[in-house]
């Protein structure tokens, strides 16, 4: 009895060690590309971009990932199913699988197009844009953007993340040449053409990488229950994604739309330092759902790694919002043009906690998507619908808000998904000694 408590704790303690190695490995990859991000955000914006569109930046992204959000939650749902595959050693199955995918990737891109041709010039237009190029590129940016993690989730599946770690350094490197050649010219135009070569590349990337883990012959992966599976699966996904990025683009829109030329562009920049804390945390997200899906497999709880990666972000966005409230000023002079938005200084320490607690919400429902638990989107749906909703009505027909109140309004949302979060995780946990008990 003895010898096996020894042996499984020596399989814990070796997992923990390969889980800290391959979060340390991914952190200092992505910090190189942090570097291009920081180029993008705190300089070539700043610099090139005009303060009457800097502000229209944050609310294109988000509608058009949101027009590609179908690609995104099929992604995700792969992501889940390969790194279950390859936990359990079927490499040829991940093949098929992947095989399947590519096809459904082509049919959602049709879609989008179609999509994104109606709703774009109406957008952008709304979004006081004037260079309507900026348009094909914000979409292309964006299916690339979703298409892209049906590759890297597979290499982050199988635990590739060497290889992951390679083409994301490299790409990163292609973002800043795209945009070092295109933003002088096009500005924001330019923006998004870096931000659509990043995921192209990383698709390229992926594939050669991949080729040496998919030579096996494939075999027969896709029948009418495995569909049924995946299909109830993306189902669940979209139902995830669609209402927190229904309420993050009403939230973006609001900002362009409500405030000034001037308010929604101080909060273009003062956004930029509180993404600090998602350059931090992003590794740990990646890394933890291959792991919470292989515990989910084994029946055991998925609890720890996500309480671990809460503490860090927590303990993180406490000493950020310390520094911002003593340098905040001096720290957004470095941006070009960013003494010009000193007065905006003072929202900085703000924008972390908030930050801070929708990613430890967004740890723990990745760690319930990667174990196939869904239960979540009972609370998380329908938080996220009343909220837009509210939110609409309370800034339409005239209402225009100031940036305190919105910040309030983001604020107490973000408090809100991480107590139920909180809740949930901790009623998990009860029932997870409950059983071992047993």
């Amino acid at each position: 009895m003895q010898a096996r408590y020894g042996i499984i704790a020596r399989q814990k303690a070796t997992s923990v060690r390969n889980f800290a190695k391959s979060a340390i490995l991914l952190f200092l990859a992505l910090r190189v590309g942090d570097v291009v991000n920081l180029a993008a955000g705190m300089w070539f914006v700043p610099k090139y971009v005009s303060p009457e569109e800097i502000g229209a930046v944050l609310p294109l992204t988000s509608f058009a990932t949101f027009l590609s959000l179908p690609v995104f939650a099929f992604a995700m749902t792969v992501m889940k199913e390969s790194a279950v595959l390859h936990a359990a050693g079927e490499r040829a199955k991940v093949k098929s699988l992947l095989s399947g995918v590519f096809a459904a990737v082509g049919a959602a891109l049709v879609l989008v197009l179609v999509v994104s041709c109606i709703a774009v010039p109406h957008f952008l237009k709304q979004m006081r844009v004037s260079d309507a190029s900026a348009g094909i590129l914000v979409v292309s940016a964006a299916f690339l953007g979703c298409v892209a993690p049906v590759y890297t989730d597979a290499l982050q599946s199988m635990k590739r993340f060497k290889s992951l770690a390679a083409v994301e350094i490299c790409g990163s490197i292609v973002r800043f040449l795209a945009m070092l050649a295109t933003m002088p010219f096009r500005a924001l135009a330019g923006y998004f053409a870096g931000q659509a070569a990043l995921p192209a590349f990383r698709i390229a990337g992926s594939v050669i990488a991949l080729r040496r883990d998919l030579s096996v012959p494939a075999e027969p992966y896709w029948n009418r229950e495995t569909v049924r599976r995946v299909t109830l699966a993306f189902l669940a996904v979209c139902a995830y994604q669609v209402a927190p990025m229904a309420a993050a683009l009403v939230e973006q829109t609001t900002l362009r739309t409500g405030l000034s030329a001037a308010d929604s562009a101080g909060y273009y920049m003062i956004s930029r330092f509180s993404d600090f804390l998602y350059y931090l945390t992003f590794p740990l997200l990646l890394v933890m759902f291959p792991y919470t899906a292989d515990a989910a497999r084994r029946s055991a709880s998925t609890s720890p790694y996500v309480l671990k990666c809460m503490a860090a972000t927590l303990v993180a966005a406490a000493l950020m919002s310390a520094a911002y409230f003593f340098f905040g000023k001096e720290l957004l002079s470095l941006m070009p043009h960013g003494s010009e938005y000193a007065a905006y200084a003072k929202y900085m320490p703000w924008l972390v906690p908030m930050a801070a607690l929708t990613t430890c919400q967004v740890f723990h429902t990745n760690a319930e998507v990667s174990a196939g638990r869904f239960g979540f989107l009972l609370w998380l749906v329908p938080l996220h619908v009343v909220y837009a909703v509210a939110l609409k009505l309370r800034f339409s027909g005239g209402n225009a808000p100031d940036m305190t109140t919105l910040l309030c309004w983001f604020g107490a949302m973000s408090f809100l998904r991480f107590a139920c979060s909180a809740i949930s995780l901790s009623r998990d946990a009860v029932l997870s000694r409950r059983l071992k008990r047993q």
